[in-house]
């Protein structure tokens, strides 16, 4: 495990999963992207691709496996927040990723778009090659089974820390959720 001060990331997080990391930059600037690939690999990402479309993005995710998005809301055509939504519809092993969606001037508006597209984790944009890699460290820290329902696809968004819930259970069938054990089996393939 790498402790918490060493590289900004979690201590929960070990080098061998930031090494099987293979992340997708989706952002709207791609000169930015293409710095943080550098900075990501410099920090043990296993491999990084910068897309500039949501086109160039759909092709590489034919020809290619990934086990996170980092994705921002002016990505061109399809948009960072439906590009988010069109991921966690598809059944693909991505679909079940974590999903850092990044935000121009975030509003609550905006966030609770954010959260209801599937975006496991809110960034405020720009990033710094600081801030991204701690955002991706959490990501990995702090992942959430996966809900899959006609309503919803993304991470569950019930915290575990709360008064336990006195109404009505509209789960009480799981065969909808992705466990975090099913969710690190799809992303890294094992149940590390």
């Amino acid at each position: 495990m790498v402790p918490s001060n060493q590289g900004g990331r979690a201590n929960t997080m070990s080098d061998d999963e930031f090494a099987k990391l293979s992340i997708l930059l989706a952002l709207s600037n791609s000169q930015a992207a293409e710095a943080f690939k550098p900075i990501l690999r410099s920090h043990g990402v296993g491999r990084t691709v910068a897309v500039s479309s949501n086109i160039d993005a759909l092709a590489t995710l034919k020809e290619l496996n990934f086990n996170m998005l980092v994705v921002d809301d002016r990505f061109p055509n399809l948009g960072g927040f439906d590009f988010c939504r069109f991921i966690r519809l598809t059944n693909v092993n991505v679909s079940v990723a974590p999903i850092i969606l990044g935000i121009h001037g975030p509003d609550q508006q905006s966030v609770l778009k954010a959260r209801d597209v599937g975006a496991s984790k809110i960034v405020a944009m720009p990033l710094t090659g600081q801030s991204l890699i701690r955002v991706v460290s959490g990501a990995l820290a702090e992942m959430k089974p996966i809900v899959q329902t006609s309503a919803y696809n993304g991470p569950d968004r019930r915290r575990p820390a709360t008064k336990p819930w006195t109404k009505a259970e509209r789960r009480k069938n799981q065969s909808k959720l992705v466990t975090l054990e099913k969710q690190r089996r799809a992303m890294f393939g094992s149940k590390g």
